[in-house]
């Protein structure tokens, strides 16, 4: 979603005042949590870059957990005794409107995919273009799913090392953590330019306690949290033939990648206790940026037939930067789940896809007025479902009941 800050709070002001009610709620419930005064001499917060240490499932399910705002229930003595500090019972109680909120759109999602949705191949993947750090809806719309592929801006960070922290230090985490979550639970999707500002605070920075805390809230094991090379053969930062063409070699070999590669794999369980992987790459994936990395492209088609979910996507598909990830999505995908702003309607069309509308068509938000899609709204206009989906889906969630969901299926793909 890479829309300028200006631009889309613009837009939303004028479009979304229900919505932001709630965030506003939200933001100052965050914001007024009592949190422990700053010592004079507070030091950083500490991550678990400084001093990498093995955690055990345990270990790592508790912190999920604590910054979900529920009871940790196992981990190490330190850990659980953060549940009984006064900053971590403000951060529970300032944290349980939103998380029942989310819950229940959380419910009704599970609900409709049961129904609708076609049961995933043993092994699937499930691929996620410009996710940022969306667990929630992937995991509530595919559940099922062996490995989900994330790949979107924002850097991964890493582990919050809650137990070397002072209260002040938690007590900012827990606070900016919610507030990272705001857009999520009030909207159903991140906003791009607030999260460049909430994911690089002093306390908290990147995806990965944001990734955890759903993870806690969903109530499943965290197995690992470690760095992942999709590619390690290949020298970082390595241009793709002809990248450079006109520029002297001296010059050629200085560029570097505007967002240098860095990704995570998380594995965790299920309530089944199922292991499942979820693999975050932040990356710019823009034509001109993925020169830099020629591995990415062959890397995304080497899921056989992937499940695709494109949602609050600002567009990025109808336009001219992003061939390549389009074109792989276009050439691979079995399955594709989106709203108005994944693949265009005339694409799927074209390249044979059964398709099934659920919902209604809104036209874009005024930010995107001039992707407005007449024969997807024709279609929509046709189609012989209309009962409304239950949840909120894409940019139009200001207007109950107005989400569209377009599920488009390959032929001879139903197995």
């Amino acid at each position: 979603m890479q829309i300028s800050a200006t631009c889309i709070r613009q837009a939303l002001s004028r479009l979304v005042p229900l919505a932001w009610v709630l965030a506003a709620w939200l933001i100052v419930s965050h914001a007024t949590a009592p949190a422990a005064a700053a010592p004079a001499d507070a030091a950083p917060p500490a991550t678990g870059q400084a001093g990498r240490v093995d955690r055990t499932p345990a270990e790592l399910t508790a912190i999920a957990r604590l910054l979900a705002g529920v009871d940790p229930q196992s981990g190490s003595t330190d850990l659980q005794a953060i549940a009984g500090t006064d900053v971590w019972k403000s951060h529970r109680k300032a944290s349980r409107y939103g998380d029942r909120h989310l819950q229940d759109r959380l419910e009704r999602m599970d609900r409709w995919q049961r129904t609708t949705l076609p049961p995933p191949r043993t092994g699937a993947a499930l691929i996620y273009p410009f996710s940022g750090p969306d667990f929630v809806n992937a995991f509530a719309l595919f559940p099922d799913y062996k490995t989900y592929v994330f790949f979107s801006l924002e850097p991964p960070g890493d582990i919050p090392v809650l137990t070397t922290m002072d209260e002040h230090q938690r007590g900012e985490l827990f606070s900016d953590l919610r507030g990272a979550l705001n857009d999520l639970v009030a909207l159903n999707f991140f906003i791009t330019p607030n999260m460049q500002e909430n994911l690089h605070t002093e306390a908290l920075q990147g995806t990965v306690p944001v990734l955890l805390a759903q993870m806690g809230l969903l109530g499943l094991t965290v197995h690992s949290v470690e760095p992942f090379d999709p590619w390690p053969s290949s020298a970082p930062g390595a241009s793709a033939p002809g990248a450079t063409e006109g520029k002297p070699a001296a010059a050629a070999r200085a560029e570097k990648p505007a967002l240098p590669l860095k990704a995570v794999k998380i594995e965790f369980d299920d309530r089944a206790k199922v292991r499942r992987t979820l693999l975050y790459l932040s990356l710019d994936v823009s034509d001109s940026q993925l020169r830099f990395y020629p591995e990415f492209e062959p890397w995304l088609r080497s899921f056989e037939r992937p499940t695709v979910l494109l949602k609050s996507a600002s567009y990025l598909l109808h336009g001219g930067n992003f061939r390549k990830v389009r074109g792989a999505v276009r050439e691979r995908a079995r399955l594709i789940v989106q709203d108005d702003t994944g693949m265009p309607y005339r694409l799927l069309l074209a390249d044979g896809f059964q398709i099934s509308l659920y919902g209604q068509y809104e036209r874009p938000v005024k930010l995107f007025e001039n992707r407005y899609q007449k024969d997807l709204d024709d279609a929509f206009g046709s189609a012989r479902s209309t009962d409304p989906v239950p949840f909120p889906f894409g940019y139009n969630w200001r207007k109950d009941g107005r989400s569209g969901v377009i599920v488009a299926l390959r032929p001879g793909a139903s197995t």
